[in-house]
């Protein structure tokens, strides 16, 4: 069994870790072009883990900024893996607090994407599930760093080439089919809408306005579809009583009937 769940986390994750590498790469490039050595870009993305954090944070280093707006900015950004953790914490909460801390380490979006599903269905055992998938992602986006490191700081604007869509593509393929609730679908256009509008934000602020309101406005759905089956509940229910009343009351007018005659 555990086998099994370590092979089907790795196989979850792969697609995503295939899309992730050219963007792990870039980081891994620019972050030699910014002034880091081999080891300490390798060294930083062993433990930060956060692309989009690590992409923001080197732009910012390399235009000499502060290092409390750098540890501010990042912050910010890395403000939606709470909405991650709390969606989780119902599913884990029966784990240790070392084996929760070293998911919440790895608790990246794609790590996310390709695990909630499976954490849902609370089978036994499923936390081998997520570390495999978490494992294999984390070592996939160090290696495909420290790759960068060695080899793409030899192409200046690789930046420019386009290779980080490859993970928003795999991303896009992870996530669309676990939309399927109005829920869900009422959340992934606000926040769409919402990203696109707020796209001119800085340092990805937009991202994580857009992720809140997304999550709010399915809220909002989810507390008016628990409203509206709570009221066909209750409708149902009286009929249900009425019908029950009335075959009740049919034997009753029968023997009345038969004894007026």
């Amino acid at each position: 069994m555990k086998k099994q769940l370590i092979q089907a986390g790795l196989k979850a994750i792969f697609p995503l870790c295939v899309g992730a590498f050219p963007f792990s790469f870039i980081v891994g490039a620019i972050s030699i072009n910014a002034g880091m050595s081999v080891l300490q870009s390798t060294l930083w993305s062993l433990t930060v883990f956060a692309g989009s954090a690590q992409m923001v944070a080197l732009g910012l280093i390399q235009s000499s900024t502060e290092i409390i707006v750098i540890f501010i900015t990042t912050f910010v950004i890395n403000l939606r893996h709470i909405l991650y953790s709390a969606s989780l914490s119902e599913y884990v909460k029966e784990y240790s607090m070392p084996t929760r801390i070293l998911m919440s380490y790895g608790l990246t979006d794609e790590v996310y994407a390709a695990t909630i599903g499976e954490m849902k269905q609370e089978k036994p055992g499923r936390q081998w599930f997520y570390l495999a998938a978490m494992f294999g992602f984390w070592v996939n986006w160090v290696i495909a760093d420290f790759c960068g490191a060695m080899i793409g700081s030899s192409f200046p604007h690789i930046a420019d080439y386009g290779l980080d869509f490859a993970m928003v593509a795999a991303f896009i393929a992870i996530v669309i089919p676990q939309v399927k609730s109005r829920e869900c679908i009422v959340a992934a256009v606000v926040a769409t809408i919402t990203g696109i509008l707020l796209s001119g934000l800085p340092y990805s602020l937009g991202l994580v306005i857009a992720a809140i309101i997304g999550v709010y406005a399915g809220y909002k759905m989810d507390i008016s579809t628990e409203r509206t089956d709570h009221k066909i509940k209750a409708e149902t229910k009286k009929i249900l009583l009425k019908e029950l009343e009335e075959e009740q009351q049919r034997p009753l007018l029968s023997t009345t009937t038969v004894n007026q005659k």
